[in-house]
């Protein structure tokens, strides 16, 4: 697999660069109800609070020109650990990574890029690699038929391939604006259709849960990202084997490919906060996006 493509997809940077505030009220209240905000200094180890009466909102402190004229879009943030889907609370998504333009043509230098990096060729072994006798098969002259030496000849089938091929790095290097531009691209398409979902956590989740979970969603598919530990254990992925269109990956192994390959996806709380954090730390390195994340600028 390409270096480059380990690098950019597993490098997921601290939770510092934005500054949300989660307010708390009751559930008869508006999501938009004001109230002591609390600023979280580690986003990455929040857990919203197990009482499913406490309502939640998430919102981010971004500049006001900038939340005029790109306004963040709003998704539910549903309960796992309960068995109907029940809406704890509202987020608010960075417009960066979820009302990006949805470039079609940046999709598939993305996942083209991706297959090019694991791509895999099979050997062709040429005759002097091949197991065998060199002995020749019968003789020169005297036979009336074609002359011919042994049995890995090429001619023959299983025989050696002359200048066969050898495994090489398809692998090359993508312009840093259309990653972020195809990754952005995703998340928005699966928020505007409707296939993506945030959950409070995923940290103490079984296989029965996420197939109990599946059956809510009521789809074929789904991927669920967790910001939480390594993912599956040995024993989980032989379990979750036997239920096909479920799968479970963390943000580091998380790539487009998978996103695209399922129907629905279910981020949990530092996921998403991870996923974001990464898009913008790699678009502010490269001068490819500027984001106004604080009243002061």
């Amino acid at each position: 697999m390409n270096s480059l493509y380990r690098s950019l997809l597993h490098r997921l940077p601290p939770s510092s660069l934005i500054t949300r505030s989660i307010t708390t009220a009751s559930p008869e209240l508006s999501p938009d109800t004001s109230g002591d905000t609390e600023h979280l200094q580690e986003l990455q180890d929040e857990v919203l609070s197990p009482d499913p009466g406490v309502f939640h909102t998430r919102t981010l402190d971004v500049h006001p020109a900038f939340r005029r004229f790109r306004p963040p879009r709003e998704a539910w943030i549903h309960s796992f650990s309960y068995q109907i889907l029940s809406k704890r609370g509202l987020a608010e998504l960075h417009p960066v990574v979820f009302a990006a333009n949805p470039r079609i043509d940046h999709i598939y230098e993305v996942v083209k890029w991706q297959d090019q990096c694991v791509r895999e060729d099979e050997i062709e072994y040429t005759r002097s690699e091949l197991p065998g006798s060199g002995r020749k098969l019968r003789p020169q002259k005297g036979t009336g038929k074609a002359r011919m030496k042994d049995k890995r000849a090429p001619q023959f089938k299983y025989g050696g391939v002359p200048m066969g091929r050898r495994p090489r790095d398809w692998g090359y290097d993508l312009d840093m604006d259309i990653l972020l531009s195809g990754f952005s691209a995703i998340m928005t398409a699966k928020h505007a259709q409707g296939d993506l979902y945030i959950v409070d956590s995923l940290q103490n989740f079984t296989i029965p849960s996420l197939v109990d979970f599946k059956t809510q969603l009521n789809t074929e598919s789904v991927l669920f990202v967790t910001g939480y530990g390594e993912g599956l254990s040995p024993s989980q992925n032989t379990e979750i084997c036997f239920h096909p269109g479920i799968d479970l990956l963390t943000t580091e192994s998380v790539h487009p490919k998978a996103i695209l390959q399922h129907l629905k996806l279910v981020l949990d709380y530092p996921a998403l906060v991870q996923l974001e954090n990464w898009v913008l730390t790699l678009g502010q390195e490269h001068k490819l996006v500027e984001v106004l994340d604080t009243h002061d600028r």
